[in-house]
């Protein structure tokens, strides 16, 4: 068991997340390669909707992701952006990923300073949870969720391809949204074979973390997930 793996463990991190458009779902889930980079789908000529199509980081290679929770901030953001197309969902990843000698972690959000703050090994894995972070002017609490953190915009960049096998589960905002999702999938063909879980605090902006130190995250509370499971939800 190498260091960041041991971090891992000892942190109680469960999962990596990575959120996008659910009309990409089709895509992920009928590809042999399941998720992969921008560049990828780029080179490949493969059918996909960016979420950043700008990549400030400079790391189009790579994909982006968090460990433990989403970002909301720029969740929020990009939902926004999009007045078109509202239904985005969560992947829930295998968190191995995060011990792969190719992964990449930045303390902030990625894209400040045009991906300066981005790192590999051991020392970008404890940046994240440093006691503070070049993104945010506040103090890691001592109550603060281990798994998460200290800045819920920091990031873990990954390696493509992250085969559907690593895809542990889905989160979505509400149980009507559940069932559009497997409704389309269906139509097209695909089952879903993976967990789906209602996750409403997900898509809130300031309700994990915010400035006041009042967020979930910060009061060492986890979210409320409830599983999505044969029309009806049950608690986590």
């Amino acid at each position: 068991m190498n260091l960041i793996q041991q971090e891992c463990v000892n942190r109680g991190i469960t999962r990596i997340c990575h959120f996008t458009q659910s009309r990409n779902l089709a895509h992920i889930f009928d590809d042999p390669l399941g998720l992969c980079s921008k560049r990828t789908l780029q080179e490949y000529d493969m059918p996909h909707n960016p979420t950043d199509p700008d990549r400030y980081d400079g790391r189009d290679d790579l994909i982006c992701c968090s460990i433990e929770y989403p970002n909301t901030y720029y969740f929020a953001k990009v939902r926004e952006q999009d007045h078109l197309f509202k239904d985005w969902v969560v992947l829930m990843i295998d968190p191995s990923y995060l011990w792969h000698p190719e992964t990449c972690f930045c303390p902030c959000n990625a894209a400040r300073s045009r991906g300066s703050y981005i790192q590999t090994g051991i020392n970008g894995f404890r940046s994240l949870y440093a006691d503070t972070s070049p993104g945010i002017t506040f103090s890691r609490l001592a109550r603060h969720i281990p798994a998460a953190p200290t800045d819920i915009q920091a990031e873990v960049l990954l390696k493509d391809p992250i085969p559907l096998d690593s895809i542990t589960g889905i989160a979505v905002q509400t149980a009507e949204q559940a069932q559009r999702e497997i409704c389309r999938l269906e139509l097209q063909g695909i089952t879903m074979d993976k967990p789906m879980y209602i996750v409403l605090d997900f898509f809130q902006r300031s309700t994990l973390q915010n400035t006041f130190g009042t967020g979930l995250i910060q009061r060492g509370v986890r979210a409320t997930e409830t599983l999505y499971e044969n029309g009806g939800l049950h608690d986590r």
